[in-house]
């Protein structure tokens, strides 16, 4: 949700077999556009859902996440066509790559996205397989306030006012670019939607904004500091991008150590906030535990049912 909204300016759309245009205009600049109606999925939304729980239940290659699951390119081949400035962009040459680089997203209608960012750096092209999504993104150089040392915004209400923003509706078959770092808030219109992205890292430097300069002194710090680290956290910094150091020195090599300093005491400053962004916690939580309890029930259907074949 948000507050003192501006007109908001029309994404850009582009047919998703002009990579040039693409490469040239959105990738390589980090700015955001949609390619409409560039596959589709036989079936309605349910038997789709259904064809990727089969899938996921018996892949021991698959990684569970908060709210998706994690799945090798293959996975889904078979069940939609991958665009082709995907298939171009996933090239190991200019981009960090993980094995399990496909996310699958399964929400129900009515299901809203907290404002936030996406961590690793990642460029993401999220096709609406099924269903419709409505979005809200801003842009990096325009930020939201964030919780300390987080991607997560300190309020689900925020003015926009003096932000570059887009507002949007993705609809079945539709596919968005959003470039690393644009803050976005999604609220699921469909009764169940079905989404695909594609997840990677360039090689690349970021555009210069301010949140690329403060992920970069983010991922600073806890590098120089891994050695006091929970093992989560040595973890994360160890599987970067899926390629860990040299996807860590890609971004963090221009951090001075001033830098480094300045940046605890702006997150340290703003931890009195926190207080102020309770509600949005609580939200959030209960958001987490309604997706989980939705990918969990859809899962152990599709477990029950091959147990009994």
């Amino acid at each position: 949700m948000t507050t003192s909204t501006p007109a908001s300016r029309e994404i850009p759309s582009l047919d998703a077999n002009d990579a040039e245009t693409f490469f040239r205009d959105y990738y390589a600049t980090e700015q955001p556009v949609i390619f409409r109606g560039v596959t589709h999925a036989d079936g309605g939304a349910e038997e789709v859902c259904r064809a990727l729980c089969d899938k996921i239940a018996v892949d021991a290659s698959v990684t569970e996440r908060l709210l998706w699951y994690d799945v090798r390119q293959e996975m889904i081949d078979d069940v939609c066509t991958t665009p082709p400035v995907v298939t171009e962009s996933m090239n190991p040459d200019t981009a960090f790559l993980r094995d399990n680089c496909v996310r699958v997203w399964f929400n129900s209608g009515g299901h809203t996205t907290p404002w936030h960012y996406d961590g690793h750096s990642l460029h993401v092209f999220n096709l609406q397989l099924k269903g419709k999504k409505r979005w809200t993104i801003v842009a990096p150089e325009t930020p939201l306030p964030n919780m300390p040392f987080s991607k997560t915004c300190l309020f689900e209400e925020n003015s926009l006012k003096g932000k570059r923003v887009y507002e949007f509706d993705l609809c079945e078959g539709d596919m968005v670019f959003l470039p690393r770092y644009w803050f976005h808030h999604v609220h699921s219109v469909g009764e169940l939607n079905v989404n695909v992205n594609w997840v990677l890292m360039p090689k690349q430097q970021p555009a210069a904004t301010k949140i690329a300069a403060r992920e970069s002194e983010i991922l600073w710090l806890l590098d120089k500091t891994r050695f006091a680290m929970p093992s989560g956290v040595k973890w994360m910094l160890d599987n970067f991008a899926g390629a860990g150091e040299p996807a860590l020195k890609t971004l963090t090599k221009d951090v001075s150590v001033g830098r480094g300093i300045s940046r605890v005491a702006k997150e340290v400053i703003r931890s009195p906030m926190v207080i102020l962004a309770i509600p949005t916690l609580i939200r959030k939580a209960k958001t987490v535990m309604k997706g989980k309890k939705i990918l969990s029930g859809l899962l152990q259907t599709s477990q029950a049912a091959q147990k009994a074949a």
